[in-house]
């Protein structure tokens, strides 16, 4: 418990300094101008790869920056791009998997398990039970009737997702060891 309290501590002091907040900005703006680019299959289905900028902000400054950022990245992004009626479940998506980005990498070493660890977390967390939730309830769908092809969908792309945020998160933790 008290390594959760430092982490949480040490997290919500990231965002005090300018250098991290245009850090931050920077991934929120990429992770929106990643968003435009996501392929919509259907309603209920689409394939995006929104969530590495997200995965470099949690790694960077931990689970409170990256629920902080989750949170406002999907507001942001419904005014920029809304895709339907805005519902704040997808707010609460959005800072769950920013938490567990946080607490998967934050000050910790990337490594193939740990990805593999976060993404089914996120998938499972978010992308199944959550997001289908929210989308049984906002287009008054069965919750078991969206669920096989989401699991389908998402079972399907987590090596792809993995391996991406893999190098990804290596490459962002070598330039984060050249500049700070």
């Amino acid at each position: 418990m008290k390594n959760l309290y430092n982490l949480v501590l040490c997290s919500s002091k990231e965002l005090k300094s300018v250098k991290n907040l245009v850090i931050a900005s920077l991934l929120i703006t990429m992770k929106l101008i990643l968003d435009l680019f996501t392929i919509q299959l259907n309603q209920a289905l689409h394939l995006s790869f929104e969530f590495l900028p997200f995965a470099a902000l949690g790694m960077l400054f931990g689970p409170v920056a990256g629920a902080m950022s989750g949170g406002l990245s999907d507001i942001i992004n419904y005014i920029i791009n809304p895709k339907g009626a805005f519902f704040p479940g997808f707010t609460i998506s959005a800072m769950v998997s920013g938490i567990i980005y946080g607490m998967a990498f934050y000050k910790k070493e990337i490594s193939i398990k740990r990805c593999i660890f976060a993404k089914i977390a996120v998938v499972v967390i978010v992308d199944i039970l959550l997001n289908t939730l929210w989308l049984s309830l906002l287009y008054g769908k069965g919750f078991f009737v969206l669920l096989p092809m989401r699991i389908i969908k998402n079972v399907v792309m987590i090596p792809i997702n993995v391996a991406m945020m893999y190098f990804v998160l290596k490459l962002v933790d070598r330039i984060k060891e050249q500049y700070c």
